[in-house]
C-alpha cells in the first residue's frame, strides 16, 4: 500500500482511538492536519475495513446534518496468556488496548497446553465478549524460548519442554500466536507502560519464589544469540543466596518472602536483618549486570507493592557498595506487579501482528491503554 495513504489511515484512526465520542470530518481534519477530502477518503477505507462506524447524523448549526465517526474498538480482540506452574492468567483487550476480559485459573496435572484455551474462554466469558472476534494471541511461558517457538528448557514446566508450543496453540485456536519468556515480557511491559516508561534501557529484577533478570535495550527485549540473555541461573553452580535450593528462596525469620518483607516494613528487626543479608548476597550479581548493561533504571518487582521501600532501600545500598563509580541507575518498584507478564504477552501480540490485527500498516500498539489502571500487586 502507498505509505502516504497508510500514514493518513494511522493518523485518523489514532485520533479516533483517543476520542471517547464520535467525531465529524471537520474535527478530524482540524486535529490531524489532513484535508477534508483526504479524511473522507481515509474514512471510506476504514469503514470498509470495519475499523470505524458512522453514527447517526447530527445537525451542527444551519445546513445539512454532519456525520460523525467512531473507532469500532470491539470489532476485533487480542488476548494474552501467562501460563505458569500454578495456573494461567488471561487478559483480552479490544483494538484500542482497553481490557474487556480477565481471568485467573488454577492448574491441574492434566492441563498442559489445553489450559491456554480454557483461560481465554474464561476471560471472554467474564467480559461477556465473543472469543470468535480474536485476531491474535500472545503467550508467556517460564523458561528458555527458542526462536521457532519451542520451549527449550523450563524448571517450572518440564512436561512442555520440546513441545512445538506456537504451532500447537496456533492450530488449536486458528490464530497467530506470539510467544516469549515470562520475565522478558514483564520487563517489556514495564518499559513500555510501567515503571520503566520513558526509558530505553531497563533492567528488570523479579524477586519472588526465585530470582529472575531480564533486560530491555533501546526499547527491545535483549535476547542474545541463543536467547539466553539474563538467564543467570544457567551458570553451573550459580546460587543467588546461600539458602537457595534449586533456585527457590528459603526464609528463616518468617515462612515466606511476603511475610519477611511485610514484617521488615513494620519494623521487625529480625526481618530487616534478613532482608539486608539477602540484599548483600545478591548485590554482587546485580552489580555485574549493571556494569555490563549500564541501564537507565532498574525496575524491581518484589512481593508486596505497599512494602517495596523495605526492599529497595537496602538493595540500593548493597549494590552501591559493590560499585566504584558514583553513577548508578535508580531502583524503582514495579508499577504493573503480578499483571506485568500477561500484559507483556498481549502487548507483544499487538507488536508482532499489528498489520493482521488492524488491516493497515504501521498502526502502533496501544501500550499506554494496555497498562492503564492495573492492580499494583505482586506474587
Amino acid at each position: 500500500m502507498d505509505p502516504v495513504r497508510s500514514a493518513n489511515q494511522v493518523a485518523c484512526l489514532r485520533f479516533l482511538a483517543d476520542s471517547d465520542e464520535a467525531q465529524t470530518v471537520g474535527v478530524i481534519s482540524a486535529e490531524t492536519g489532513l484535508s477534508r477530502p483526504t479524511v473522507h477518503a481515509v474514512l471510506d477505507d476504514l469503514l470498509e475495513a470495519g475499523l470505524v462506524v458512522s453514527t447517526d447524523p447530527a445537525t451542527v448549526g444551519p445546513g445539512r446534518p454532519a456525520r460523525a465517526f467512531q473507532f469500532a474498538r470491539e470489532t476485533g480482540l487480542v488476548a494474552g496468556v501467562d501460563l505458569g506452574p500454578r495456573g494461567a492468567r488471561a487478559v483480552i483487550c479490544d483494538l484500542s488496548g482497553r481490557r474487556v476480559g480477565y481471568t485467573e485459573l488454577q492448574r491441574d496435572r492434566r492441563a498442559g497446553v489445553s489450559l491456554i484455551q480454557r483461560a481465554i474462554d474464561a476471560a471472554a466469558e467474564q467480559g461477556a465478549v465473543d472469543a470468535g472476534r480474536l485476531r491474535a494471541v500472545g503467550l508467556a511461558l517460564p523458561g528458555v524460548i527458542e526462536a521457532n517457538g519451542h520451549l527449550r528448557a523450563s524448571l517450572a514446566l518440564p512436561e512442555l519442554v520440546g513441545v512445538p508450543i506456537v504451532e500447537t496453540v496456533s492450530q488449536d485456536l486458528g490464530l497467530p500466536v506470539a510467544i516469549d519468556n515470562d520475565i522478558k515480557l514483564a520487563a517489556l511491559a514495564e518499559q513500555r507502560g510501567g515503571a520503566g516508561r520513558g526509558y530505553s534501557d531497563v533492567v528488570y529484577l523479579q524477586i519472588g519464589h526465585r530470582l529472575s533478570v531480564s533486560i530491555v535495550l533501546n526499547g527491545v527485549i535483549r535476547q542474545g544469540r541463543h536467547r539466553l540473555a539474563g538467564e543467570l541461573g544457567a551458570q553451573r553452580g550459580m546460587r543467588w543466596t546461600r539458602n537457595a535450593q534449586r533456585g527457590q528462596l528459603i526464609w528463616t525469620s518468617h515462612p515466606s518472602g511476603e511475610a519477611v518483607l511485610s514484617a521488615a516494613a513494620a519494623g521487625d528487626a529480625a526481618a530487616q536483618a534478613e532482608i539486608a543479608d539477602f540484599c548483600a548476597q545478591i548485590a554482587g550479581r546485580i552489580a555485574t549486570v549493571l556494569l555490563v548493561v549500564d541501564p537507565e533504571v532498574v525496575v524491581v518487582r518484589g512481593w508486596l507493592a505497599q512494602d517495596s521501600d523495605a526492599l529497595l532501600r537496602p538493595l540500593e545500598a548493597a549494590v552501591e557498595k559493590e560499585l566504584l563509580f558514583p553513577e548508578r541507575p535508580p531502583f524503582v518498584a514495579s508499577a504493573l506487579g503480578r499483571e506485568a507478564v500477561v500484559l507483556g504477552a498481549v502487548g507483544t501480540a499487538f507488536d508482532q501482528f499489528s498489520s493482521d490485527i488492524y488491516g493497515i500498516h504501521g498502526y502502533p500498539s496501544p501500550w499506554s491503554r494496555i497498562t492503564h489502571d492495573v492492580e499494583r500487586t505482586s506474587t
